[in-house]
């Protein structure tokens, strides 16, 4: 068989991997996620790995293969995106995992990588060739890679369009394998058995979807959920119920959320109205749908704005949780409010008695918004002048690890540099409250409002707040966070984030829950040998030179990238659903590359431009970190694509310069932005800080001035 002589088709399968690369890995992240039980360094992980594979697939394009071989890659690329989300839901049955329980971290590593090897390895493999094939018909890498970055657009709008629209990942993923049939059709137009086949395929594709998919997903759903009740995918995240002996119990993104037989809503709510002598006014951040609502009516307050961000939990709980938690989110004090809890505090001219916040633990940008100085500012100013905020943070009922108490104290310092006075309630998850007024510490003052008050509970009775209030922990826990070092976590310096990780890490390795990290003790002592490295390589090895820039590209652009999405989610709160428009906005930035890349490759002194172009994106990202002005969609998908235009620019040049390196600067590319992810999530934005990281880019950048 002859390789294809068609140009356009050509391009059209650099669009095509674009646009799978983007929407099958939204598509395999969240089902990561949710095998994974919803920690964000999952998703970590799986862009490093993802990264990874595609650019191993990349080295081992040697030359130009022949269109049979084309067409395999592209029909096992078809076939194996719906085996991974197969091998997803059932890895935790294949590896024999307790239900309920972490699997072993090594497992989950090995998990996850053979989840995306596939179909990392075979788009990076389809990358190469089909930019080979565009080369040899007169065009080049750097726009290769723009039409690559293209179809990452269109895969960004869509993955964006299908979330918007409700559609579940499998469904989605089958789509992906349909469209994959289809490419392969067209490919084969000097074959009519091969296009027979594939478009049969197709047919069949689509078909499976319409007649059988909604059954293979809840029956593979089932693997993971046993006593699956429902399950939606909306814009945040994968919302699951289950019913086992009359207990309902909702998961979100794999890990537990709350189950209706638990005590939980009883703890958060008249912990935290007890402490307040007259609670008229309440407002509650989350956690309604699990029966706090149904607590805090039990005190017969004058209004409760429930503010809640995603719509499907509502509708989720509407239609199966108990009658009496339904009916709380009915009762006439009761004001729902769909939105963003910090745009909620921006905007509103209320004042609240009482502030609950029953958010998730800080494991992720998104929740680790609800535990900052500056969220705690929020809270203070809509609060009247005796006003408390209560939080809760799951730890430790007799002891705290290092780590542990470092987190709790990053958040404690955070509400104490707002709060005047903070009491901590001990347990398995203790209860903060803080107030600008002082606070009752007696036990008694509690209990008389109990009674007075008439409140039925199950836990919440005097004994057990006499308990909470005298026992050893109450004063033991005050002492501690006074006494241990952390630095106060902030939205420009999410410390706890990068903490609570730790924490979640510290479950497979006990010696990390005593980890401290401090990037810029080290990074001073990394700048010396780089500037020697780069030095040498450049007078020695042109190619090497080049390799390292688009590696040292990678890496900055990716930790810009980085920091850009989690001030966006930061300011505005709703990543995960406008994250396809970010990341379209990246790849447009990369699609427009070549044009900057092309003419900087033409004299020295250009090369030199685009070094400190580099060098310009970074400096003004530290200014921009500190504008409001990012809680704008809008906002964000600009910076992301100047970010994607200069960062892109310099695998163009690279190319235009070695030429015949191609598949190696694309590996280079692709490892630099894994190791730039790792590092400005784990390390870098959560140690440095998000300004500081952007500076230290920018440092790294100007070294980069030695390898033009």
């Amino acid at each position: 068989m002859q390789p294809v002589k068609n140009k356009p088709l050509s391009g059209l399968i650099l669009l095509f991997i674009g646009f799978i690369s983007i929407l099958g890995q939204v598509a395999l992240l969240r089902e990561l996620a949710v095998a994974f039980f919803g920690s964000e360094l999952i998703y970590l992980l799986a862009i490093a790995f993802w990264l990874v594979w595609t650019g191993l697939g990349a080295l081992l394009s040697r030359r130009i293969g022949t269109n049979k071989g084309l067409l395999a890659c592209v029909a096992a690329l078809g076939f194996a995106l719906p085996l991974e989300v197969v091998f997803a839901r059932g890895v935790r049955l294949i590896f024999g995992a307790t239900p309920g329980a972490f699997m072993p971290f090594e497992q989950q590593l090995i998990a996850m990588a053979a989840t995306l090897a596939p179909a990392g390895l075979l788009l990076g493999y389809l990358f190469v060739q089909a930019a080979r094939r565009h080369v040899t018909r007169g065009g080049s890498f750097a726009t290769a890679y723009g039409l690559e970055s293209l179809g990452g657009v269109i895969g960004g709008l869509a993955s964006t369009f299908l979330l918007a629209g409700h559609l579940a990942t499998f469904p989605t993923i089958i789509l992906c394998s349909a469209l994959t049939f289809f490419i392969g059709s067209l490919l084969t137009h000097d074959a009519r058995s091969a296009r027979f086949l594939f478009a049969l395929t197709t047919l069949a594709s689509l078909s499976f979807l319409f007649f059988a998919g909604n059954a293979v997903d809840r029956a593979t759903l089932r693997w993971q959920f046993p006593g699956l009740l429902d399950s939606r995918d909306s814009p945040y995240g994968r919302l699951t119920m289950t019913e086992r002996g009359g207990q309902l119990a909702v998961f979100e993104n794999g890990a537990l959320s709350f189950e209706t037989q638990g005590t939980e809503p009883e703890e958060i709510a008249h912990l935290a109205l007890l402490a307040h002598e007259n609670p008229r006014r309440i407002l509650l951040l989350g956690g309604g749908v699990s029966g706090t609502v149904r607590e805090i009516l039990k005190h017969r307050p004058e209004k409760i704005d429930y503010i809640e961000l995603d719509p499907f939990l509502i509708e989720l709980a509407q239609a199966h949780l108990p009658n009496e938690i339904r009916n709380s989110l009915q009762a006439p004090p009761v004001n729902l409010i769909i939105s963003d809890g910090r745009k909620f505090l921006r905007s509103t001219t209320n004042r609240y008695d009482v502030i609950i916040v029953d958010m998730p633990e800080p494991t992720s940008g998104g929740t680790n918004r609800y535990y900052t100085r500056e969220f705690f500012a929020a809270c203070a100013r809509v609060l009247i002048e005796d006003g408390l905020i209560a939080f809760r943070l799951p730890s430790s009922e007799q002891y705290w690890t290092p780590g542990l108490a470092r987190r709790n104290t990053s958040i404690y310092r955070a509400a104490k540099s707002i709060f005047s006075d903070i009491i901590v309630l001990p347990g398995g998850v203790n209860t903060f409250l803080a107030s600008n007024t002082s606070l009752s510490r007696e036990p008694i003052v509690s209990v008389e409002r109990l009674l007075a008050r008439q409140i039925k509970t199950r836990l919440i009775l005097p004994p057990y707040i006499n308990y909470l209030y005298t026992n050893d922990r109450f004063t033991e826990i005050e002492q501690i966070l006074n006494q241990t070092i952390a630095p106060v976590n902030s939205d420009l310096k999410p410390v706890c984030y990068q903490l609570t990780l730790l924490l979640w890490l510290s479950k497979f390795y006990y010696e990390l829950s005593d980890f401290q990290t401090s990037a810029g003790s080290w990074l001073w002592w990394l700048l010396l040998p780089l500037l020697a490295l780069f030095w040498i390589v450049r007078r020695r090895a042109v190619a090497a030179a080049k390799l390292l820039l688009v590696i040292l590209a990678g890496f900055a652009g990716m930790v810009i990238e980085f920091a850009v999405l989690l001030r966006f989610q930061t300011a505005s709160g709703v990543l995960f659903q406008d994250i396809g428009l970010l990341l379209a906005g990246f790849m447009a930035g990369l699609a427009v590359s070549p044009l900057p890349g092309k003419w900087a490759a033409r004299t020295r002194t250009r090369g030199y431009v685009l070094a400190l172009s580099l060098v310009l994106l970074c400096g003004a990202s530290m200014l921009i970190f500190h504008w409001e002005g990012m809680r704008y969609t809008i906002v964000g998908i600009v910076w992301l694509f100047f970010a994607g235009a200069v960062v892109g620019s310099f695998f163009c040049y690279a190319t235009e310069k070695t030429p015949d390196k191609g598949g190696a600067l694309y590996a280079a590319d692709l490892l630099g932005g894994s190791f730039g992810a790792l590092m400005a999530s784990l390390l870098l934005l959560p140690s440095l800080g998000l300004d500081t990281s952007a500076l230290w880019m920018g440092l790294l950048a100007l070294l980069g001035l030695l390898l033009i």
